[in-house]
């Protein structure tokens, strides 16, 4: 079993299943791109739009297996459209980070980065910018990310794409996150929350709650992060964001613990279902079944 890293969600890539999905709001995403798939020609201009929606959606919904079993798949193609392929490269580089192959993780890494830089300066797409910074900014080179965002920042950042505006500040914070600089996060996540809400992507939205929410539990200020899950918690649909709902879930009851709000965290707990929890999570989640146990439960910061 693995993990993706931390912070590895950050930006919508070359197709964006909750765009694809909302033309039939009544049929689950899922089994829409599905049913597209299974009514596209095998390996035509369709198939492959309609596979990238699919990756997109394992991806932000945190089915990691299934992401990569199909990123592996799809590898061992030939002459696959090269935006496509870009996609793979870059799936595949989080991929194996997340495993811990580093070496094999920055052979992809350098193979998206190249194809990413070329696709900006033929088509000057800031979102290929963006994902350019994000790859950066998992691989642990946070100056070389920064440094992407402010060009990006400089040359778009008075788009007026919500999309862009979330992505850029979702990522300017990741990498004020990796240096430590938690109260610049904070802000960063609160401007991508306020750029995205007037969508009403729901996705994007709980991410951006999620989000905000862990950098102000980090900052110790357990009561307002609190109130970003919880707001977060009640835009989620059970079936739909099962994976990410169970994370969110496992901070609030951490919170309540915090806050010494033991029968809310008890409660929150008696809810959660620990095999939908990602492996790096589960940790965490005995830890609190043992606090709550407790008659005298603790739960130190974070």
């Amino acid at each position: 079993m693995w993990c993706l890293p931390l912070g590895v969600k950050a930006a919508e890539h070359l197709s964006d299943h909750e765009v694809f999905c909302r033309q039939e709001p009544a049929t689950a995403c899922l089994d829409l791109i599905q049913q597209g798939l299974a009514q596209a020609e095998p390996f035509s201009v369709r198939w492959y739009q309609l596979k990238s929606v699919q990756l997109d959606f394992f991806f932000d919904k945190h089915l990691y297996e299934a992401l990569a079993q199909q990123t592996s798949q799809l590898l061992q193609l030939e002459d696959v459209p090269a935006i496509f392929r870009t996609q793979l490269y870059f799936y595949q580089a989080k991929i194996l980070h997340g495993k811990g192959q580093r070496i094999q993780a920055l052979h992809y890494a350098d193979l998206a980065a190249n194809d990413l830089e070329q696709q900006f300066q033929s088509f000057a797409d800031p979102l290929r910018l963006l994902e350019l910074a994000n790859l950066h900014s998992v691989m642990g080179e946070q100056a070389q990310a920064w440094k992407l965002l402010m060009l990006a920042d400089s040359r778009y950042g008075k788009s007026k794409d919500p999309i862009f505006a979330f992505e850029l500040h979702t990522n300017k914070a990741l990498v004020q996150q990796a240096n430590g600089r938690l109260a610049d996060a904070a802000y960063s996540r609160k401007l991508a929350l306020d750029a995205i809400q007037p969508t009403g992507e729901a996705g994007k939205i709980t991410v951006a709650y999620g989000n905000l929410g862990r950098t102000y539990q980090l900052l110790g200020q357990y009561g307002l992060a609190l109130q970003y899950y919880q707001q977060s918690l009640r835009l989620m649909q059970p079936g739909a964001d099962d994976v990410r709902r169970q994370m969110h879930l496992l901070r609030a009851v951490q919170l309540n613990c915090q806050l010494q709000q033991y029968v809310q965290a008890r409660q929150l707990l008696a809810q959660m279902d620990a095999s939908l929890l990602e492996v790096n999570y589960r940790d965490d989640f005995s830890l609190l079944q043992q606090q709550l146990g407790s008659d005298s439960p603790l739960c130190a910061a974070d």
